[in-house]
């Protein structure tokens, strides 16, 4: 069973690091770079989710092939729903299960664009605030560079899912099921903003809250683990069935 992880805004395919010893040889995990950066610098950034979509359906598309499954954390949540979403209206076979971290369900996410209007000052200090890392603050504070560097990904990245939309969605919605991970004191995305996530799906949809913040995978590394293999549990049993 292959894994595709997508990254939070500003991040790289490195944010998942360790995810594969963490869930061992049942799974194949396979970290998207998206566009425009990591070490092959692969195609250009998009300004849109529809033009990235389809860049990222072309570059995996040879890898969509037996179970897969899509985790996406913070803006790759919904990297992860759009392309999910695309390949459904495209004929093409959706994953076996959508698991999205981080992220209220995008008719709730308008706090993106908040984010992305902030001064330079203030998106740096939230940052640095989500991070829960003093190493974020010395890196970024003590290299002018890398800051600038930093802001103008982040803002570019939140633009490409500025276009969420200001309501739930009408059919047609995601035939698979909807694992949705929050960190309890996640101070972006409210627990009960990432729960209406049950609103894109016609399967089940399933909610757990893990002790942290934005980047819980990081600061709960057992609990998230345990809980994430326990999702990925289920699509073993389905094909055991």
């Amino acid at each position: 069973m292959r894994l595709f992880a997508f990254h939070h805004a500003g991040g790289s395919a490195a944010a998942f690091a360790g995810w594969q010893r963490a869930l061992g040889p049942g799974v194949e995990v396979v970290a998207v770079e998206l566009p425009g950066r990591g070490r092959d610098g692969w195609g250009a950034r998009h300004a849109d989710t529809e033009s990235l979509t389809a860049a990222l359906r072309g570059r995996l598309g040879p890898r969509l092939t037996g179970p897969y499954v899509f985790y996406g954390h913070s803006m790759g949540a919904m990297v992860a729903y759009r392309l999910a979403r695309s390949l459904v209206e495209s004929g093409w076979t959706p994953p076996e299960r959508l698991l999205v971290g981080a992220f209220a369900a995008p008719h709730l996410a308008h706090v993106l664009n908040e984010v992305g209007s902030l001064s330079d000052g203030a998106l740096a200090d939230m940052l640095i605030g989500i991070s829960r890392l003093p190493s974020t603050a010395s890196i970024l504070l003590e290299d002018p560079n890398r800051l600038e560097r930093t802001l103008t990904l982040v803002r570019e990245d939140l633009r490409v899912c500025g276009d969420s939309p200001r309501r739930a969605p009408g059919r047609p919605l995601l035939p698979c099921p909807i694992d949705v991970f929050a960190g309890a004191d996640d101070p972006l995305v409210p627990v009960e903003d990432a729960a209406a996530w049950r609103y894109y799906t016609t399967a089940d949809c399933t909610f757990r809250a893990i002790p942290g913040g934005h980047f819980f995978p990081r600061e709960s590394q057992d609990i998230f683990f345990r809980e994430l293999g326990s999702a990925l549990s289920q699509v073993t049993r389905a094909m055991t069935r």
